[in-house]
C-alpha cells in the first residue's frame, strides 16, 4: 500500500519543480530573442550598396528593406518572450510561495494552485509575496528570501505606479531567483516536518 505522505511530498515538489522548469524555458527563449536582435544591430553590420528599381517607379535597397522587416519581427519576438518570461517567473515565485505558506499552516497540498487567463498567462495576485520571516526556524536561506521578496515587491510597485522602465529592469530575474529560494525553503520545511513525524526508531 503506497504511503500517502510520500505521495503528497513527491507530488508537491514535482509540481513546484515543473513550474520552475517552465520559467527556465521562458528565460532561455527571452535570452535567445536578445541574441537574435543583437545579430542584426545596424551598428555592427557593414553597409551594402546597390538598389533595385521597382516597376520603374522608385528604387529600394533590398538589404535595408529586409533588415527593417527582420528588426520589426525581432522587436515583436523580444516583446512576447520578455512578457512570457516575466509571467512565468512571477508564477514560479507566487506559486511556490503559496505552496510554502500552505504547508507552514499545516496543510498538505498535492499541487501548486494557480489560475490562468484566456491568453494562457498565469493570473497573479496584486498583493506582495508572503513574508516568511519567523516561519522558517533556523534555515540559513531566509534572509536572502526576504531580500528577494523586497526586490520583487519594489519592481512590481514600479510597474503599477507607472514609473520609468529602468525601475522595472530585472523583475523577471528577481522573481525567478525568489522562486528558486522559496523552492529550497519548501524542501527544508517538508523535510523537517517529515523528520519530526517519523518515529524515533525509523529516523
Amino acid at each position: 500500500m503506497p504511503n500517502p505522505t510520500i505521495a503528497w511530498f513527491d507530488d508537491l515538489t514535482a509540481s513546484v519543480f515543473a513550474l520552475g522548469a517552465a520559467a527556465r524555458e521562458g528565460r532561455l527563449a527571452h535570452q535567445a530573442a536578445a541574441v537574435a536582435a543583437w545579430q542584426i544591430e545596424p551598428a555592427r553590420l557593414q553597409t551594402v550598396s546597390g538598389d533595385v528599381n521597382i516597376s520603374g517607379e522608385y528604387k529600394i535597397s533590398p538589404r535595408d528593406v529586409v533588415l527593417s522587416q527582420i528588426r520589426a519581427l525581432s522587436r515583436a519576438h523580444q516583446h512576447v518572450t520578455t512578457d512570457l518570461y516575466e509571467n512565468l517567473a512571477l508564477a514560479y515565485a507566487y506559486g511556490t510561495a503559496g505552496a510554502l505558506l500552505t504547508v507552514i499552516k499545516g496543510y498538505r497540498p498535492r499541487y501548486v494552485e494557480l489560475q490562468r487567463d484566456q491568453t494562457d498567462h498565469y493570473e497573479l495576485p496584486d498583493e506582495p509575496l508572503p513574508d516568511f520571516r519567523g516561519d522558517l526556524g533556523h534555515w540559513p536561506g531566509q534572509r536572502r528570501l526576504a531580500l528577494l521578496r523586497s526586490h520583487v515587491g519594489a519592481r512590481r510597485v514600479a510597474r503599477f505606479t507607472g514609473r520609468s522602465e529602468g525601475a522595472l529592469l530585472g523583475l523577471a530575474d528577481c522573481a525567478y531567483a525568489y522562486g528558486e529560494q522559496a523552492e529550497m525553503a519548501l524542501h527544508h520545511v517538508l523535510l523537517t516536518a517529515r523528520a519530526d513525524q517519523e518515529p524515533e526508531g525509523e529516523q
